[in-house]
């Protein structure tokens, strides 16, 4: 079995005024090939997908292919839609651009929208009938609803190229079944609030936002996991889990405090903005934010 992996929504970089970065996104894109992370791209969270024009998503999955095929996983996570048509349309853009695997989200709950396992059979058909290139699935919770694991496995068994599954705020026994009924090719990755059981249970890696400003820490994470280092395992854990704890006012949506961290920081892209509706936070809040990230003591954000 071959070591986990890490696979990061990575932000995506804008200028002072709004602007894709295309120069500090490539610097940005640096820190996951020097972890030996894979990256996740133009995520309809982190990576601000849904504020993105059709050109700049092309030049999202084209930049991150460049900088990244060859030497980490460069993947595409294009934002949920709410039809099956939307989401091909999108997919064969990340394709177009060169991307090694596609996410792929059940329809959005929209106006309290939640499908019957009919309609998601008819609506995942639909997409993978068209989309022929190795897919993921994410049965994220967050859309609404959550799609039982024995529906998630049966979609899984029809369509061959679907090579992983990505939870996300979902149970340590909603993997665990899942894992018993999914083909054994079908990788599943796991948040990292939920992986210290998840890594020993089968999960072939982490799916996570945090690592945006982590990447070394979660590298630690994973190499203490390899050598079954359960001391250093534990203390890493603990680590991250005192930033996320510490983020969580801020992380209803994530490019508030990537943003904001990148910031006050002074990483390359720190200077940059969110998209509205995202604002970034008073001069004030980022003097607290960044007096708070020293007191965590993390080597990372010194």
């Amino acid at each position: 079995m071959q070591r986990p992996m890490l696979l990061c929504r990575c932000a995506t970089i804008f200028s002072a005024t709004g602007e894709l970065d295309e120069e500090n996104f490539r610097i940005f894109l640096q820190r996951f090939i020097e972890n030996g992370h894979g990256v996740y791209l133009a995520s309809g969270g982190s990576g601000e997908g849904h504020a993105l024009t059709w050109e700049e998503l092309r030049r999202v999955y084209e930049i991150g292919v460049e900088e990244c095929k060859g030497r980490v996983p460069a993947l595409a996570n294009p934002p949920e839609q709410h039809t099956a048509e939307k989401v091909i349309e999108h997919s064969l853009l990340a394709i177009e651009a060169g991307v090694e695997v596609v996410n792929i989200y059940g329809p959005t709950g929209w106006h309290g929208y939640r499908p019957t396992d009919a309609e998601l059979d008819a609506y995942f058909d639909t997409v993978l009938d068209e989309v022929r290139h190795p897919v993921a699935l994410a049965p994220n919770p967050n859309m609404g609803y959550t799609p039982s694991a024995r529906l998630m496995a049966r979609i899984c068994d029809r369509h061959h190229q679907v090579v992983a599954v990505n939870l996300s705020g979902l149970t340590e026994g909603y993997f665990v079944e899942l894992r018993q009924t999914l083909r054994a090719e079908v990788e599943i990755y796991v948040p990292f609030t939920a992986s210290h059981n998840a890594l020993d249970f089968g999960a072939a890696g982490l799916v996570d936002a945090d690592s945006n400003l982590l990447p070394l820490t979660f590298r630690k994470y994973l190499e203490a996991h390899a050598r079954k280092d359960v001391d250093a395992m534990n203390a890493t854990y603990g680590d991250v889990m005192k930033f996320v704890r510490y983020v969580s006012p801020w992380a209803s949506a994530n490019p508030r405090w990537i943003k904001m961290a990148m910031r006050v920081l002074q990483q390359p892209g720190g200077e940059g903005i969110p998209r509205p509706p995202y604002r970034m936070p008073s001069e004030a809040v980022q003097q607290q934010f960044l007096a708070g990230l020293r007191e965590l003591g993390l080597a990372e954000l010194a």
